[in-house]
C-alpha cells in the first residue's frame, strides 16, 4: 500500500539522456550561451549540461536539493517555480537559450500557465524542452486491463504526479504555450521495469537520504548507458506510445526559424 500522506522516501535523481542529447556541445564555453532548469533538484542533470560548455542556472524549491546544486551549477534560485513574481526578479533580463522542464510539469495543476511564464526567458532562437512520463506505458497499459489504477513511490504512477500525458498531450500543451513543436523522443521502458529491484539491492538502508546518485554513479549504470540503452531505445523508438517511459518534446517560438 502506498502512503500518500508520506512525506520522505528514497528518490534516485537520474540523469535525464533523453533530454541532455537535445542540448548541443556549446561553440563558444562562454557564459552568454546559458540553460535554465527549471526544478533542477541536485542537478545532476544540470552538471552534465553545463560540462557542454554552458551557464547553467536552476530552479529549486527543496532546501538541501537546493545546496547539492548550488555546488554543481552557477546559480540556483531557491524558490517554489510558481513563485513568479519572485523570480521574475531574480532572472531579470536574463536570456536562456535551453529552457529545461525533465520530469516537473506532471507535478503541476497549471502546467500551461508555468510553460507562458518562463518562456519569456527563452531567447528568440532558443528552445524550450519538456519531458513528462507517458501515462500509456505498456506496464499501466497492463495495469488498467486488470483493472488496476494505483500510485506508486516513483515512476509514472508516482503519488505526487497531478497531469498524466501522452505524446500527442505532451504536443498539444507545447504548442497551446506558442510554440511549434520541432522534435520529439524518448526514455525507453524496457530495463528500467527492474528499477524497484535495482533500488533495493544498490540503496543501503542507512543511506537513503543521500544516495540520488546510487545508481548512475555505479559501474552497472555505465555499461547499461554504453552497451545496453542504445539498443533498449532502438527498439523502443520502433513502438514508441507502448514503449516509451517519458516523453521529450523540443519547442520554438512561433515564427522563428
Amino acid at each position: 500500500m502506498i502512503h500518500l500522506n508520506k512525506k520522505h522516501y528514497p528518490y534516485l535523481e537520474e540523469i535525464n539522456i533523453a533530454v541532455l542529447k537535445q542540448i548541443p556541445i556549446s561553440k563558444s564555453f562562454s557564459a552568454e550561451q546559458a540553460v535554465l532548469d527549471v526544478g533542477c533538484g541536485q542537478a545532476n542533470l544540470s552538471l552534465e549540461i553545463k560540462k557542454k560548455g554552458y551557464c547553467v542556472w536552476g530552479v529549486e524549491e527543496n532546501e538541501f536539493a537546493a545546496t547539492k546544486a548550488q555546488s554543481r551549477i552557477d546559480n540556483v534560485i531557491v524558490r517554489n517555480l510558481i513563485a513568479f513574481d519572485k523570480i521574475e526578479e531574480e532572472i531579470k533580463a536574463k536570456q536562456f537559450d535551453y529552457i529545461v522542464f525533465s520530469d516537473v510539469l506532471e507535478h503541476l495543476y497549471d502546467p500551461l500557465s508555468v510553460l507562458n511564464f518562463y518562456l519569456q526567458f527563452l531567447k528568440s532562437d532558443g528552445r524550450v524542452i519538456i519531458s513528462v512520463p507517458n501515462a500509456v506505458v505498456w506496464s499501466n497499459r497492463l495495469s488498467f486491463l486488470w483493472g488496476k489504477f494505483e500510485y506508486d513511490d516513483t515512476g509514472v504512477m508516482d503519488r505526487t504526479h497531478i497531469r498524466f500525458f501522452t505524446f500527442k498531450t505532451a504536443k498539444q500543451l507545447v504548442a497551446a504555450a506558442g510554440c511549434a513543436v520541432c522534435h520529439t523522443d524518448l526514455s525507453p521502458f524496457i530495463v528500467r521495469a527492474c528499477l524497484p529491484i535495482l533500488k533495493k539491492i544498490m540503496i543501503k538502508k542507512s543511506d537513503k537520504n543521500n544516495s540520488s546518485r546510487a545508481i548512475i554513479d555505479s559501474p552497472f549504470y555505465r555499461l547499461y548507458e554504453r552497451f545496453i540503452y542504445p539498443i533498449e531505445y532502438a527498439v523502443s523508438y520502433c513502438w514508441r506510445t507502448l514503449f516509451a517511459f517519458r516523453i521529450v518534446v523540443v519547442g520554438k517560438k512561433l515564427g522563428l526559424k
